[in-house]
């Protein structure tokens, strides 16, 4: 049986904003500083490694008897999944993106 009150509400920004709002939107802003792409880029690696290992930490936690809410492990495991997911679907756009530059003529 579950219990309602244990029951929290997901929200779609809690841990992972991998978008670029970094990024100024526009070329002509010059009130935004904007972050280098290859830092935005680390900080999203870092995200994904974080919640890799978060839901490493659960699923242990888990085994060992410690966790009483296996909701919790399961939502750990499956943010970490979705974020390793789009995290390579980048990876694929980004080398798709040198590749077609390379193949580019000068």
């Amino acid at each position: 049986m579950i219990d309602s009150a244990r029951v929290k509400p997901l929200n779609r920004s809690d841990d992972f904003d991998l978008s670029l709002k970094a990024m100024p939107t526009s070329r002509h802003d010059k009130d935004v500083s904007a972050q280098p792409f290859m830092d935005v880029l680390k900080q999203s690696v870092m995200k994904v490694n974080d919640a890799q290992l978060e839901a490493d930490n659960l699923t242990n936690r888990l085994a060992l008897g410690e966790v009483e809410d296996i909701s919790e492990v399961s939502i750990a495991v499956e943010k970490a999944e979705l974020a390793l997911r789009l995290m390579v679907q980048i990876r694929d756009k980004l080398v798709d993106a040198y590749q077609q530059i390379a193949r580019m003529s000068v």
